[in-house]
């Protein structure tokens, strides 16, 4: 994937890279699906293919047909085992949280330092109730040692443990899925912000949870709910992911007969929602009213306080996804290891004792 310097140069090379590993062998893909395949916009692909026709890699294009492949690339340094690794996601990577993009960014590096690519792959029938014919078409298509299903379906887990396609799901296993996996310990996570309000004394905890089924959530949610803890109660409110709907939720939560003294966000962007309006409103954070988010963005590192939540080591979660990707391209079924992934609490300046 094209990451750095000038965008059609590591076109160039990329593709390069790949017609002389062999992926391409004959006739290149057409230009959508170069588009697509290196997330990068038509024009841009235009200009690599006019230059890679300069160098006299490629064929001179000609209307309604493939450009021809017509020149040996030599690979620049001998490649050991291919690790060709395909990522579905639920969308485009401009359309990802930034810490999944710099997570992909640094599974791409890790790769790439061993002869590896990836691939990331949005199609829009992913979410779809049935995407298993598609599914089968794009898996045959395009030949990859294993797969990372982001954000997957029951669907897309079930199909990949059914044919018993490589397949590491980043994220939460969905019920009777038997697929290796790996994402932040939420339920553990959540548990443990509760745990660091009720010693500070909060026994009214409001969560701000989105209107998605996200199992991540769920957990979250049930880490929260579990405490156990003598007089803690905590309410779960349901936001519609608009701003406004956080709003009105958080309007709701402080006119109870006994209002929160603290809040668990269980989204960044509900946390940065939470700490403007709240100021709209007179509130102060943390004097009147605790905040915490479960997941950060780098967004929140602008707000003032601020914001008390967790982080996770991109770095060290990268290697850990390289590490059971090549297990699996291996053809170990089972890479073993933790699959849960504990982050760090940062101590902002958002929470208080009530």
């Amino acid at each position: 994937m094209p990451s750095r310097g000038s965008l059609v140069a590591e076109c160039v090379r990329v593709m390069r890279e790949r017609i002389a590993a062999g992926e391409w062998t004959s006739l290149l893909p057409g230009e959508r699906r170069l588009a697509e395949t290196l997330q990068v916009g038509r024009d841009t692909i235009r200009l690599t293919l006019q230059r890679l026709e300069r160098e006299g890699v490629i064929s001179a294009a000609d209307a309604g047909s493939r450009r021809r492949i017509t020149a040996v690339v030599v690979p620049p340094v001998a490649a050991g085992r291919s690790l060709k690794i395909g990522m579905l996601a639920h969308r485009r990577l401009e359309q990802l949280p930034q810490p999944m993009l710099l997570e992909i960014d640094r599974i791409r590096d890790a790769l790439a330092a061993k002869g590896g690519s990836l691939e990331v792959f949005a199609p829009a029938w992913y979410e779809r109730k049935s995407p298993e014919p598609r599914l089968a078409g794009l898996i045959e298509e395009e030949g990859c040692g294993a797969w990372i299903l982001l954000r997957s379906s029951a669907a897309v887990q079930g199909w990949f443990m059914k044919h018993r396609v490589p397949g590491l799901i980043r994220g939460y296993p969905h019920p009777g899925i038997d697929l290796p996996h790996m994402d932040v310990d939420w339920q553990a996570t959540a548990r443990h912000a509760a745990g660091q309000l009720w010693r500070m004394g909060h026994r009214r905890v409001l969560v701000l949870k989105p209107g998605e089924v996200l199992m991540g959530v769920e957990a979250a949610v049930r880490g929260v709910m579990d405490l156990g803890e003598p007089g803690f109660e905590a309410t779960v409110m349901v936001e519609d992911g608009t701003t406004a709907g956080v709003c009105r939720v958080l309007s709701r939560a402080l006119h109870l007969k006994h209002p929160p003294t603290a809040v668990i966000a269980t989204r960044p962007r509900q946390a940065a929602t939470a700490l403007s309006w709240l100021a709209s409103q007179g509130v102060r954070v943390p004097g009147q009213l605790s905040l915490i988010s479960l997941a950060w963005e780098p967004f929140l590192d602008h707000l003032v306080p601020e914001i008390t939540g967790y982080r996770v080591d991109t770095d060290h979660l990268a290697k850990l996804v390289v590490r059971r990707l090549e297990r699996l391209v291996e053809g170990d079924p089972g890479p073993g290891g933790n699959p849960w992934i504990t982050p760090a609490l940062v101590k902002g300046g958002s929470v208080a004792r009530p």
